[in-house]
């Protein structure tokens, strides 16, 4: 058949090859997307796991976190502030090394000899033995510490 000038049948005498082209943008979009549902849901279950183990009274896998209270207030920490962690467990934290309550007046006192005018910020979880809560408060003042800030979460409970 042959073809004329005007006809549907007009062909390419180069090789007859075809060449196809992809548009991987929509691929892309897609790919983001999924991305950014993967991030937040991740989060979402993260955060409700940990408040599960709470509520049955287990600790979360990394052990200095605390559910500390919830409060309308809040302040920044500085990085000259010293943190102290009391778990449930009764397990005593000075920033990340953990400290056995013998050994707490001897950390205090160098904390005060290093800088009197540290603050403390006590973070105590929520599940947490007042009297624990209590006695490190009298052991900072024992040292000096008086500058003693209680750390809170945001919202309420």
């Amino acid at each position: 058949m042959q073809s004329t000038p005007g006809s549907s049948f007009e062909h390419d005498d180069d090789d007859g090859a075809m060449f196809a082209e992809i548009n991987i943008t929509p691929l892309t979009d897609v790919f983001l997307v999924l991305l950014i549902i993967l991030m937040v849901v991740s989060t979402s279950v993260i955060e409700g796991e940990k408040e599960e183990a709470y509520e049955k009274g287990l600790l979360a896998e990394r052990a200095l976190q605390v559910m500390t209270p919830s409060s309308g207030a809040d302040s920044d920490l500085v990085t000259e502030d010293i943190v102290i962690s009391v778990l449930p467990d009764r397990t005593v934290f000075i920033e990340n090394d953990e400290v056995a309550i013998t050994e707490l007046n001897e950390r205090l006192d160098s904390i005060y000899v290093h800088n009197p005018l540290t603050r403390i910020v006590l973070r105590g979880d929520v599940s947490a033995s007042y009297e624990i809560v209590m006695d490190v408060i009298a052991r900072c003042n024992q040292s000096g510490l008086n500058n003693i800030a209680l750390a809170t979460r945001d919202g309420p409970e």
